[in-house]
Formats: C-alpha cells, sequence, structure tokens
C-alpha cells in the first residue's frame, strides 16, 4: 500500500464550497491536456441536484467539455452505448476512481440504502479529502473563492437567488446535496456555510472558523435604501 497513490484535482467552488475530485494514479497525466471544473445537474423531477466533474480539452475549448467519469470509462472500459450509462457506486459523483464507475442501463438508480452514511464516510474519497488543506489562494485573493449558483434549470446565474439554489454540505469531505430548496442548516454567524445536519457542522467548525464572520455586522454598514 505504500506505493498506492491517488489524483486530488480542484474543480472550482459550485454549491457553496470548494470541490474537488479523485482520480486513479494513472489518470493524473490527464491535467496536462484537459482543465476540470464542477458543474451542477439538477434533476428535472424535483429529486434535487447532483454535481459531477467536467474535462475540457485545452487544445479544443470549452465547447469540447464532458463528464470525467465517462471519459475515463471509455479511456478503460470503451464506447457507452446509448441505452447505458456510467454510474458512481458510492453515490459520490466527483469520485472519478475506476473502480467507482459502472455501466448499468439508463434509468438505473440505486436503493437508498444502498450507501449509509457510514459506508460513505468510510469511502476513499471521504478519508482523501480531509487530508486537503485549506487553499492558500483562496484565503488571500476573495475573488478567486466565489461561489457559482446554478437556477432550478441547471443554468448557471450571477447572484444567489433564494428560490432556486441548491447547496452540499460545507463540511469538505460530505458530499450530501440538498434534495429540497433550503433543505440544509445555514450557519448562523455567517449565514453563508449550510450543512445536511450538526454532526458535519461540528466537524468543520475548526476549519470554518477561520473564516467565518458575523453577516450582520456587514450588512448594517450598508447604507439605507432611498424613500
Amino acid at each position: 500500500m505504500s506505493d498506492f497513490k491517488l489524483g486530488i484535482v480542484r474543480l472550482g467552488r459550485v454549491a457553496g464550497k470548494t470541490k474537488y475530485t479523485l482520480i486513479d494514479e494513472q489518470d493524473i497525466p490527464l491535467v496536462e491536456n484537459y482543465a476540470f471544473e464542477a458543474r451542477m445537474e439538477v434533476d428535472a423531477d424535483g429529486n434535487g441536484a447532483k454535481i459531477f466533474a467536467y474535462a475540457f480539452d485545452i487544445g479544443k475549448g470549452r465547447w469540447a467539455g464532458r463528464p470525467l467519469h465517462e471519459l475515463l470509462w471509455e479511456k478503460h472500459r470503451g464506447g457507452i452505448a446509448p441505452s447505458f450509462q456510467v454510474i458512481h457506486i458510492n453515490s459520490v459523483t466527483v469520485d472519478n476512481r475506476l473502480d467507482n464507475l459502472r455501466l448499468v442501463p439508463v434509468g438505473w438508480s440505486p436503493k437508498p440504502e444502498d450507501v449509509s452514511s457510514k459506508q460513505r464516510e468510510q469511502s476513499l474519497y471521504w478519508l482523501a479529502i480531509q487530508q486537503v488543506p485549506a487553499d492558500p489562494v483562496e484565503e488571500q485573493y476573495l475573488e478567486l473563492s466565489r461561489t457559482r449558483y446554478y437556477n432550478a434549470n441547471g443554468e448557471l446565474v450571477e447572484e444567489e437567488e433564494c428560490s432556486c439554489t441548491y447547496y452540499e454540505c460545507h463540511y469538505p469531505p460530505c458530499s450530501l446535496i440538498e434534495r429540497r430548496l433550503r433543505e440544509f442548516n445555514i450557519c448562523g454567524r455567517c449565514q453563508v456555510a449550510r450543512y445536511c445536519g450538526s454532526q458535519c457542522q461540528q466537524r468543520d467548525w475548526p476549519a470554518h472558523k477561520k473564516q467565518c464572520r458575523e453577516r450582520k455586522r456587514v450588512l448594517a454598514l450598508e447604507s439605507e435604501p432611498e424613500r
């Protein structure tokens, strides 16, 4: 196991936090020819949203972007028939290790109990992301940590829209995302970070407290609207 290596690629911020994707050592060279980012896909039937890693061929531009899990499957396993799709076995949609990918018929979905919270916390993705230090570039240049927001149609919007923005749990290793708008609890101090439960909020506090700021104090400095 001493020679066991994985790649952790930064995807940028989406759904309220910085996202990363996990890839096998053999796929690390992809970073030389591809750019990566996180994209949110909203379920048209109202079942929340999911975040995926997208890869863009640097030589072709953004129009050539595609889901990273499909790119990796075709690279190592072959083509994907029209009636099939590639899914993530552990339900962590940015864990793109080949062992975590499976080809299934379109429309197939695992039972909710197939992946328990305990299994998720013991997953390789969870353990790997806990080792990622705070991004020093983000801390110094706040404009680079700007969060991307998506509306109910999965379209990128300029600012947060209270009625149609989904969030992922702010605790880095946790990949749970809201199934309903405004489902997660919000940090009472900064009014920005959102958590799927109190356990993740408590685990994230040692890191979050360094950036957490009282939002009300900032709003109090804003000028009153003209009457």
